[in-house]
């Protein structure tokens, strides 16, 4: 494993530079930056690919495998938040609109309302943060990365989007939560499951072949939830990747259903400024592909840290139930700082 400075990776967190520190489950870390410090608009051949919700791609393409000096780049100012973390009444006033969307349009089953929690870090490290997810959650993509335009994010994500190994995929439908592995799924969860499998389905029908499907089954997310997980597996062309990534994310977990129609309305009724949240991102070459989706994440500014997490609204969803979950999901990331 190759012995990646803290300090020299903080330093690079304040530079006008794009880069990323990842883990593949069970792998050692690996660094990816181009000479100059920016990025490839598209998917590039070898690269790391990050992708906004809801927007497309760019990668920042394998050309340094160690962190330069960071006085190579300009000193960027101080990063701020864009808005302020979510507040109690403000969720509750989304959740009435959301859940309200859903039980008399008819046209809506499942909306993603998101939300943001703020927490005082100021002597946070990132790069410490981030190795020591890789210790705690082995079984999690881990990743730290920075661009000038999108800031310092840090995610520990167990959602797999694409997998690719020659013309062989896999993916994964990753939804439905609960935090008391006594209680059995409830018809909420479930349904929801559902939703997001049959619109993965549904989309990989137009490029792939040989679809295969393997659950729902019940899979630990750290120590305090579960979620539902069907894994899924299919045959593809490397080339047919673009199509796919133009139809695929954001999935119904993280927007809602019909896919489509959720997106519309969460961009006409926007919860919080989603920027890298429930996006995607991951390593990608010639012969593999490795994309996940950007959840347990946070974003990283001098004096705090802004968490990120959302649920799906369902007709017989309860805002506390959902305030409650969102909490719970923050808490893998809220155990870096406390």
């Amino acid at each position: 494993m190759q012995n990646f400075s803290p300090k020299s990776i903080n330093e690079l967190c304040r530079h006008n530079c794009a880069f990323a520190l990842y883990a593949l489950p069970g792998e050692p870390a690996e660094f990816c930056m181009q000479q100059d410090g920016g990025i490839y608009p598209g998917i590039a051949d070898a690269g790391f690919v990050l992708a906004e919700y809801d927007a497309p791609p760019y990668t920042i393409r394998r050309e340094l495998q160690a962190p330069p000096l960071p006085q190579d780049f300009a000193t960027l100012p101080p990063a701020v938040p864009a808005e302020p973390e979510t507040a109690r009444a403000d969720y509750h006033r989304l959740f009435e609109q959301y859940h309200g969307a859903i039980c008399t349009t008819g046209g809506l089953h499942k909306l993603v309302l998101a939300r943001t929690e703020d927490v005082p870090a100021p002597h946070f490290s990132p790069a410490q943060a981030f190795f020591t997810l890789c210790h705690t959650a082995p079984q999690a993509f881990n990743c730290l990365f920075h661009t000038p335009q999108g800031g310092t994010w840090l995610c520990s994500t167990p959602e797999l989007l694409l997998r690719r190994e020659g013309e062989l995929w896999h993916t994964m439908a990753l939804a439905g939560t609960r935090a008391d592995a006594t209680v059995a799924w409830d018809a909420k969860n479930l349904h929801e499951h559902a939703l997001v499998a049959e619109h993965i389905t549904t989309c990989l029908r137009t490029v792939a072949t040989h679809i295969e499907t393997d659950g729902p089954h019940t899979v630990s997310a750290g120590r305090m939830l579960e979620h539902l997980c069907t894994h899924i597996r299919f045959r593809m062309a490397a080339e047919a990747l673009p199509t796919l990534l133009h139809t695929l994310p954001p999935t119904p977990a993280v927007s809602g259903f019909p896919a489509e129609a959720a997106r519309a309305f969460i961009r006409h009724h926007a919860d919080i400024q989603r920027s890298f949240y429930a996006g995607y991102l991951g390593p990608v070459s010639k012969e593999q592909t490795h994309l996940f989706v950007t959840l347990r994440c946070m974003q990283i500014f001098p004096s705090l840290c802004r968490l990120y997490a959302g649920g799906g609204i369902m007709p017989d969803s309860s805002e506390p139930a959902e305030w409650a979950e969102t909490t719970l999901k923050m808490q893998a990331m809220r155990t870096l700082i406390q």
